[in-house]
């Protein structure tokens, strides 16, 4: 199963609501800020860790995705 965050203009919510519906698109609808959901999200040690390089220039850079894809 996949999951996606859309924002979705209030206006439109419903009718993308219905949609979803229709297509048999099981919701999980967060009313609000997305900036609020995050909030409670806590980073473990490597992700941390990963952060504190990349802010400190450390890590490997790419020129483009597909070196990244490449690489891997």
């Amino acid at each position: 199963m996949e999951s996606f965050v859309i924002h979705i203009p209030n206006k439109k919510a419903n009718l993308v609501k219905q949609l979803l519906k229709e297509l048999g698109v099981t919701i999980n609808a967060i009313e609000g800020n997305v900036e609020d959901c995050n909030k409670n999200h806590i980073p473990n040690k490597e992700t941390l860790k990963a952060i504190k390089e990349v802010k400190e220039g450390k890590g490997i850079k790419f020129a483009s995705v597909n070196d990244l894809f490449a690489s891997i």
